[in-house]
């Protein structure tokens, strides 16, 4: 029996894509620890300026930095965070969701900025109810800022996730890497190719060629990396597959077969490593 609402669509690589709706009870659950978050930091703020506070005019000006802070984290939080963390606030992460946009790409700023600046409407609390009873009766569990950014929230498959170049063959154990170095080569949308490799090439790598490789397969490759837990296992293979043998011909270096997801690991891997 199927419980779990889904949205089909297309990737821009032509791929059917499958993603697993968040439904009004973990989307309700992360709100609410984003607003304990937000109030914390009200308070603490708060609490520093009145301590700080000895003249009537450092009161005025007190005021006026709580006004500021309180409006940023009110409107600024969910943008900042669904922006640095792939379409996650705090909330979100804690429960395994995350904001897309309708193809299941990345959320962008300006649809960031939408769908949060909605949130005004929250000062009604009936607002609640409407955003609530949408997320249940929509086909896509939108509400309403969905509705106008354009955006899905979605749950993250996380189950039959593994981490890229692990353990075989040599190559440098990713439960070693800083935060940011797992960032960068779990292939998070947008990171690629922003810090080189972490290390020498492990040896079966070290005479691969791979300048003929342009900027836009790996454009593609690295799309193809950051959104593969995300695809149909069939998908995910035949786009793997496809993806592999174009890029082939340019490489020079391999000397024995390899399973096409492999493939493009060990180029980006390489690519990265030699700019």
């Amino acid at each position: 029996m199927e419980l779990e609402d889904r949205y089909v669509t297309s990737t821009p690589e032509g791929v059917s894509l499958s993603l697993v709706l968040a439904g009004v009870g973990s989307r309700g659950a992360a709100y609410l620890i984003d607003i304990v978050v937000q109030t914390v930091v009200d308070i603490a703020v708060y609490l520093a300026l009145r301590a700080i506070v000895s003249t009537p005019t450092s009161s005025f000006v007190a005021t006026g930095i709580y006004a500021l802070v309180y409006f940023v984290v009110t409107f600024g939080y969910f943008v900042m965070f669904e922006m640095l963390d792939s379409g996650r606030s705090l909330g979100k992460r804690a429960l395994g969701i995350k904001v897309t946009r309708l193809d299941g790409s990345g959320e962008t700023f300006r649809a960031s900025l939408v769908r949060n600046l909605l949130r005004v409407l929250y000062v009604f609390p009936l607002f609640y109810l409407v955003d609530g009873a949408l997320i249940i009766g929509t086909r896509r569990n939108q509400r309403l800022g969905d509705f106008l950014a354009g955006t899905l929230v979605i749950r993250e498959r996380l189950g039959n996730a593994t981490t890229p170049l692990a353990g075989a063959g040599g190559w440098q154990d990713p439960s070693a890497w800083s935060p940011h170095q797992a960032q960068v080569f779990g292939w998070a949308p947008g990171a690629y190719p922003s810090a080189p490799y972490p290390g020498s090439l492990p040896p079966e790598l070290a005479s691969w060629d791979v300048t003929a490789v342009t900027p836009a397969d790996m454009a593609a490759v690295h799309a193809y990396l950051a959104r593969r837990f995300e695809f149909e296992p069939a998908a995910r293979s035949r786009l793997a597959h496809d993806l592999a043998a174009r890029l082939s011909p340019r490489v020079a270096g391999p000397t024995t077969p390899m399973d096409p997801e492999r493939f493009l690991e060990a180029v980006a891997l390489v690519k990265s490593a030699r700019g």
